[in-house]
């Protein structure tokens, strides 16, 4: 993925109106932007011990902008989902992945926000998408937020973009509880992606914030509530070198924990950490690539959990569009002495214009998972083959394994139809 797909990614700023895009004019003054998107997939986990899992969920989704010729735009994503919750939530964390056992469907506004563009400059406010990192960092995460960008072009080719976030998720009060302990919480970031010949590059830094009874307070005896990020800072580089055949990349994530007995130490990143990755891809032949990939995380280094791990039963796990096969979390909370590694590999073959196959193996293996005390390992194989039946229709089946500790067969069918 370039630089500036993550960049847009990042702010939810994608180009919301692309070339393919279904635009009607409504007069000379005023134009719609929509476009509709919509999966069916089935799947089933086999477990060595315990029962089968299995079933069905769908999402369904509607975009439609409002687009006016001075400058301003409102922008809108509808989603409708079937047996799914996602982080769709004005305030509070990061939602649940799949009801316990129980159907659900329901109705969500997906992204949703204003927008003034002119001069190489962007301001939004509303609901937006985020991803940074190649999704190392953070994938498909949606929050309302504040942002502002701007952009600057260099030289024949060379570009950099610079942009704050202020993040609205935790603005109000989010939990009502017996002790008053996760009080107004703001994260604030600055960020900019650059490509300058053959590099792409990026640089984020975010700092979370609270009130001054946050997360309990250990010397009352009152116990931290909830999911709880507060007083830290989050810096994440990112780089991609492009060598003709030969693609390097790579994404770091530096947690830098203020958190103390004075303010509430807690256990969510509570403690400085630190995460890595870095991946080489070699295309053999246009249509031939062999990739290689390193991971690790040191007291509990965030990793995303949509990051791709090659296998669909480790992270593969987006916080908008989870995966019901993925069973395994590989990364952390900020447990000193929880640290993982995934070492594997990967060749994409794209077998003709409408066929594409993946298959991967590779070893993973944690200490202290979660500060839980348990170590776990597995060898995983994982295979996916997608065919595309138009240029709007795609079908795709994937088989996930792992054994020792994960030991899990998985097998996920899924239909995709989209037209933007």
């Amino acid at each position: 993925m370039k630089t500036h797909t993550l960049l847009f990614a990042l702010a939810g700023i994608c180009a919301p109106f692309s070339a393919s895009s279904a635009v009607t004019d409504i007069n000379q003054d005023v134009s719609i932007d929509w476009g509709m998107d919509a999966y069916l997939q089935a799947f089933s986990v086999t477990p060595d011990a315990g029962e089968n899992q299995h079933g069905y969920t769908s999402r369904f989704k509607m975009t439609a902008n409002l687009l006016l010729d001075d400058g301003w735009s409102i922008n809108t994503r509808w989603q409708a989902y079937y047996d799914w919750s996602g982080d769709r939530r004005h305030s509070g964390g990061s939602g649940t992945n799949f009801t316990d056992g129980e159907n659900a469907d329901g109705l969500s506004l997906d992204l949703g926000y204003l927008q003034y563009a002119a001069n190489d400059w962007i301001f939004r406010a509303g609901r937006q998408r985020a991803d940074w990192g190649y999704g190392f960092n953070i994938e498909n995460d949606r929050r309302d937020r504040l942002l502002a960008m701007k952009s600057l072009s260099y030289g024949q080719s060379n570009s950099v973009s610079v942009l704050g976030i202020y993040d609205l998720r935790f603005a109000e009060k989010e939990l009502d509880t017996t002790y008053d302990v996760y009080d107004d919480v703001h994260m604030y970031a600055l960020a900019a992606v650059g490509k300058h010949g053959i590099v792409d590059w990026g640089m984020l830094w975010a700092y979370f914030d609270g009130g001054a009874n946050n997360i309990g307070d250990p010397s009352q005896g009152i116990p931290q509530q909830g999911y709880g990020i507060d007083y830290f800072h989050n810096v994440s580089p990112f780089l991609t070198v492009n060598l003709d055949a030969l693609q390097l990349r790579s994404g770091v994530n530096i947690i830098l924990s203020d958190s103390n007995e004075t303010r509430g130490k807690y256990t969510t990143w509570g403690d400085d950490s630190l995460a890595g990755f870095i991946e080489a891809s070699y295309s053999i032949t246009p249509n031939v690539t062999v990739q290689a990939q390193g991971i690790g995380y040191v007291d509990g280094g965030l990793v995303g959990r949509g990051f791709d791990t090659y296998s669909g039963l480790i992270n593969n796990s987006d916080r908008n569009d989870p995966s019901p096969i993925a069973r395994q979390y590989f990364g952390g909370l900020g447990h000193e002495g929880n640290d993982g590694q995934i070492y594997a590999a990967r060749l994409d073959w794209q077998m003709d214009d409408a066929l594409n196959i993946k298959v991967a193996a590779g070893h993973m293996s944690i200490s202290n998972h979660l500060g839980n005390g348990q170590d776990t390992e597995a060898q995983f194989v994982d295979a996916k083959a997608l065919y595309a039946w138009s240029k709007h229709t795609n079908i795709g089946m994937q088989v996930s394994w792992a054994n020792e500790d994960i030991d899990d067969l998985a097998v996920m069918a899924r239909i995709n139809i989209r037209y933007h």
